[in-house]
């Protein structure tokens, strides 16, 4: 009798002990993040990635409920930090806020030690326009007018632009295709562009449209990189609509800055990433937030692509770099 009772105690202690287990799975990834997270920007200070990542982190940190630390780790266009991050578990407490073609850029011409498929994207966050901007007393009104002087002063003109990225990659282009003979200085990220600009140092900025639009009135853009019209300079023609009378056609170019977490995390935590993949959504669905990406003219080139898209986008730019390595001299 004794001996039964003992057999049926163990029997429900047994399945009691099973269903807590059960019961305690979910409450563990509901749990998640549970600490602070970090979101690495390996640009400096003051650059649009960098923007991008402070406005994101309040609203992020709300909906998941925790802490987030940005930190800058600017070096070798974009290298430093991005290996900082790869070098942390595939746990989704690291957050790598990067940008296209930049990331792609450090590995064909620097040799990076790492490869597109070591990250797996949350969003592409937007698909920046390039400006070729100038102080508002400069003495071109148009790119026809900057091409001409080019021409007639050659060698004397330097362009401004950060090193690495699709702006830098657009200079050279422009250079080659339209045979200007001219000083590129390039930078690690886009605000000391924009201060070589305001100083005098560079006659014109090749950089992000929406960081440079915060300069004006001091400035103003004489062409954009793509098609896509923006608030920030309403009036800057596309390139390729101004460059059509010389018969030249540019790829059509854009900064593309992403979140992404290591590639592993999707697999071995896929409610961690689900859970940033929902807590980004509904950042971009918030209306503070929309209100900051009116203010700053971001909201017309931010917008949801999710996961898979966007590892389609980063692919496409990441085959323009090595397409177009050639123009960097590799």
């Amino acid at each position: 009798m004794t001996r039964s009772i003992t057999r049926r105690m163990i029997g429900t202690l047994a399945g009691a002990a099973a269903l807590c287990a059960t019961l305690a799975q979910p409450a563990l990834a509901q749990d998640w993040p549970g600490r602070t997270l970090t979101l690495i920007v390996p640009f400096g200070a003051g650059g649009s990635a960098d923007r991008v990542a402070r406005n994101l982190a309040p609203f992020l940190e709300k909906e998941l409920g925790t802490s987030i630390v940005v930190e800058n780790k600017p070096g070798a266009s974009g290298q430093v930090g991005t290996m900082q991050a790869l070098a942390r578990p595939a746990d989704g407490n690291t957050i790598l806020l990067n940008a296209q073609p930049y990331f792609s850029a450090s590995v064909v011409l620097q040799n990076a030690p790492y490869k597109l498929d070591d990250l797996e994207p949350i969003n592409v966050q937007n698909v920046g326009n390039i400006s070729a901007t100038v102080k508002a007393d400069a003495p071109w009104a148009t790119l026809e007018e900057l091409d001409a002087a080019i021409k007639a002063e050659p060698g004397e003109i330097a362009i401004g632009t950060v090193r690495g990225g699709g702006s830098h990659l657009l200079t050279l282009l422009m250079k080659d295709k339209l045979g200007w003979d001219v000083k590129i200085v390039t930078y690690d990220s886009g605000a000391p562009v924009r201060t070589a600009l305001l100083g005098g140092q560079i006659d014109v900025s090749m950089n992000g449209a929406v960081s440079d639009a915060a300069m004006k009135p001091e400035v103003r853009s004489l062409g954009l990189s793509t098609s896509q019209k923006i608030s920030a300079f309403p009036d800057a023609p596309y390139f390729n609509d101004v460059l059509e009378a010389q018969g030249v056609t540019l790829p059509e170019t854009g900064d593309i800055r992403f979140l992404a977490v290591k590639a592993g995390t999707r697999e071995a935590y896929p409610d961690r990433f689900e859970t940033l993949r929902a807590a980004y959504e509904a950042v971009l669905n918030d209306p503070a937030y929309v209100e900051i990406l009116e203010t700053q003219g971001e909201a017309e080139e931010t917008s949801y692509r999710g996961p898979d898209a966007s590892m389609t986008i980063l692919q496409e730019a990441d085959e323009l770099m090595r397409t177009y390595s050639g123009a960097f001299g590799k």
